[in-house]
């Protein structure tokens, strides 16, 4: 992978609270001058609350498949819908796995000089950086 850049967090816009009044959805953009201003799903006519239930549940499930693809994305879906099924809002699919550089460097420095030559140009080819692989 290519070297993570130190980059600043950028400062959130706004705070969304969903825990502090059930059903309720308390928002504060963090410049604005109103305040913290809360929005009542109830309140919601009929026809939009219909539409809320299956726009929120596809949000749910793309979410579990995001950065995955083919059958890694499906398992990450079917985990969450299997999770939301037994009443539980948190199950979350597994994380993809991690990259750690230091294993790729130690690893580079058992390949033979030819290897590292081949391995260095396929990254270079990807666009992936690897300190002391220069």
């Amino acid at each position: 992978m290519a070297e993570a850049e130190a980059t600043p967090k950028r400062p959130k816009k706004l705070t969304k609270d969903l825990a502090t009044k059930p059903g309720t959805v308390i928002i504060k953009v963090s410049d604005g001058v109103k305040g913290a201003q809360e929005y009542v799903f109830g309140q919601l006519p009929d026809k939009i609350r219909k539409l809320f239930g299956p726009f929120g549940l596809g949000h749910k499930l793309g979410d579990a498949a995001a950065g995955r693809s083919g059958k890694d994305a499906e398992s990450a879906i079917g985990k969450v819908w299997e999770g939301l099924m037994k009443g539980d809002w948190s199950v979350r699919a597994p994380a993809a796995p991690k990259i750690s550089v230091t294993e790729v460097k130690a690893n580079f420095d058992k390949l033979s000089e030819a290897e590292q030559k081949t391995a260095k140009k396929l990254l270079e080819g990807l666009g992936i950086t690897i300190p002391g692989m220069e």
